[in-house]
């Protein structure tokens, strides 16, 4: 849960200057729900890429 905290304030803080607060927050969103989607299906199709990601994350 922390890395997906990590991962939303680094996305927030990235493209706030760019996109505004309102923006940053729906960035980060997308940030972080793509990084859950990828992770799963990444698990799925490649058991052994799944885990070195969730161990470098």
């Amino acid at each position: 849960m922390l890395e997906l905290l990590g991962l939303a304030w680094s996305a927030w803080k990235l493209s706030v200057k760019r996109l505004g607060p309102a923006g940053g927050i729906v960035f980060a969103l997308v940030v972080v729900v793509g990084f859950i989607l990828f992770r799963d299906w990444l698990t799925d199709k490649y058991p052994k890429l799944g885990k070195a990601l969730e161990d470098a994350i």
